[in-house]
């Protein structure tokens, strides 16, 4: 630990280093190369509730929290000047600095910039009102937690324990599964769990905003940075993220162009925001969701590989609804909540309703039982099943032909759409509704399916 052995050179200059910097009325802190304490003066000890020897030796993290960055500076990644901080309640602005001998790091020094915590906030305020500081994310919360995942079960035991396991490691989590099984909610679930339940919980769909808007809402952009923005700018979801998670569901939908950008935010937690040019440090777990198979979109040349590698550290799959076999268990919670939700009295379900609900195959998964049994309380009838549920070779021609019948429609909406508009793509999307991207998606799957109708 060359940096203690720097401090510790000589006592008497250690021991007036030590007085001089308890006099001082900021909070500071410093640590070696590995990230352990070894310098902390008063202040910063009354912040933490205890003595300088209850401190001294112990890692960063383990005393400030996971938010810091001052171990990765004393590694030599970058320094951070104005980083937001919190710690023991207490809202921090804060220099994290490295500290060089003869021009080699040798450990980092932490600083806060504000000493009076009253000053703090009305800076604080100040600063929000036009638009330059980290907000606190109230609007940005996380409504769901590991007691919203409803069922019973080997498999549904497992999957809550990995859930829990992830939760546990601040790195990036792929979430994977079908249309409608929860990945949205094992994302509010594994947030809840983590050491960043009480920062915010920003999420971003990557599939519902058009390509060329989807960076400046990730990275945020300064005033003027293109016709119609801000002249003060904007935060992106990166930044309003900070100390907490950013969910970026559909990620198999992010275009291609920005997927270097995240990348690159992953590996070295900055990002520079759209017409900016300093860059800004990013503190943001990201847990990303997909209902593709993102290897094969890295193949096909629509992922990027690295970047697959990079978000799939800790990856979940969330079991689809014929998996289970906890239906009977999950429509009867179901139900209970449903009831409570619209103020209804709860309806009970008959064998032969339950056996048609075990016999479907529940494409739309979860999300599909819950407005089938939301209908069934309002009416009560399981109308979208038949009275007899097709078996599952039945069900899966029967949903094949369906699929048909959408992509032959879908494919004469885009025909319409090409030749009203003379062959312009963005402008065929605008008509749809979708984005150019999705529009290409389904080009490009229509033109690979054998089955599909042309006319």
């Amino acid at each position: 630990m060359v940096l203690s052995q720097w401090i510790a050179g000589s006592l008497e200059e250690a021991g007036f280093l030590k007085l001089v910097l308890d006099h001082v009325s900021d909070c500071l802190v410093a640590v070696d190369t590995s990230g352990t304490i070894v310098l902390i003066n008063q202040p910063y000890c009354r912040l933490l509730g205890g003595e300088a020897d209850d401190f001294i030796g112990r890692h960063i993290t383990e005393v400030v929290g996971p938010q810091t960055k001052l171990h990765l500076v004393a590694r030599g990644e970058g320094s951070h000047v104005g980083y937001p901080l919190k710690v023991r309640g207490h809202q921090l602005i804060t220099r994290q600095v490295p500290v060089l001998q003869d021009g080699r790091i040798i450990g980092a020094v932490g600083m806060a910039l504000f000493s009076d915590f009253g000053a703090l906030k009305r800076t604080f305020r100040r600063v929000a009102q036009a638009e330059l500081a980290m907000p606190e994310g109230k609007h940005w919360r996380s409504r769901f937690s590991m007691r919203d995942i409803v069922g019973e079960g080997e498999l549904m035991n497992a999957y809550r324990n990995s859930l829990a396991v992830v939760a546990g490691h601040d790195l990036p989590v792929l979430i994977s599964g079908e249309t409608g099984s929860g990945k949205e909610l094992a994302a509010h679930a594994i947030h809840a769990n983590s050491s960043r339940s009480e920062g915010p919980f920003v999420w971003i769909n990557c599939a519902s905003i058009p390509s060329e808007l989807i960076e400046a809402e990730l990275f945020g952009y300064e005033g003027g940075a293109f016709t119609g923005a801000r002249s003060r700018g904007k935060l992106g979801k990166f930044e309003l993220a900070s100390g907490g998670t950013l969910f970026l569901d559909e990620i198999g939908d992010m275009p291609l162009h920005l997927q270097g950008s995240l990348l690159r935010v992953l590996q070295t937690n900055e990002m520079v925001r759209v017409g900016g040019t300093t860059p800004v440090a990013v503190n943001a777990r990201v847990v990303c969701a997909t209902n593709q198979s993102l290897p094969e979109l890295a193949r096909a040349g629509r992922f990027r590989q690295d970047l697959y590698y990079r978000l799939s550290v800790l990856p979940i799959s969330v079991p689809s609804l014929r998996e289970r076999d906890d239906i009977e268990f999950l429509a009867g919670q179901l139900l209970i909540r449903i009831g409570e939700r619209l103020g209804s009295e709860t309806r009970n379900l008959s064998r032969r309703e339950l056996a048609s609900l075990g016999a479907y195959r529940w494409p739309g998964n979860v999300r599909e039982l819950e407005n089938v049994l939301t209908r069934f309380i309002v009416t009560g009838q399981l109308s979208v099943l038949p009275a007899h549920a097709p078996s599952r070779p039945e069900a899966e021609k029967a949903s094949g032909l369906l699929k048909q019948r959408i992509q032959s429609q879908t494919a004469t909406e885009i025909r319409a759409a090409l030749e009203k508009t003379g062959g312009n793509k963005r402008q065929a999307a605008g008509l749809l509704g979708i984005s150019r991207g999705h529009l290409h998606r389904l080009m490009k799957e229509q033109a690979s399916d054998p089955n599909q109708a042309r006319d």
